[in-house]
């Protein structure tokens, strides 16, 4: 299975948002303003109970284009764009979709007593 890290996964949402043009390296202050959102997006598609990215060096290929999306839709707003309740709605959808009734490879939280 292909898989993509967390810098390239930076990286398509950058090149969504206009941040990042062809040939070019991502600045260190948006590099570092998007991971944090990258971390947020993370939580809030764990706590919604959509998908856990166990390895951010390992997330499924398939997922990619949908968790980028995501994660522009969500900086949008630093880079003068709106927020698109509407695709984010859609986006989570197709997510759900895709782990449905598979092994996920999540860490399992134990609860003793």
């Amino acid at each position: 299975m292909a898989t993509i890290t967390r810098r390239e996964l930076i990286e398509q949402a950058a090149t969504k948002v206009g941040a990042l043009g062809a040939g070019q390296a991502l600045e260190v202050e948006d590099l570092n303003v998007i991971d944090s959102y990258c971390t947020q997006l993370f939580d809030q598609l764990a706590e919604d109970e959509i998908l856990t990215v166990g390895d951010d060096d390992a997330i499924p290929a398939s997922w990619a284009p949908y968790l980028s999306s995501l994660l522009a839709n969500l900086i949008a707003p630093d880079y003068g764009m709106p927020f698109q309740t509407d695709a984010k709605q859609a986006y989570e959808a197709i997510l759900r979709r895709l782990v449905r009734q598979k092994e996920t490879f999540e860490p399992l939280q134990v609860d003793y007593f």
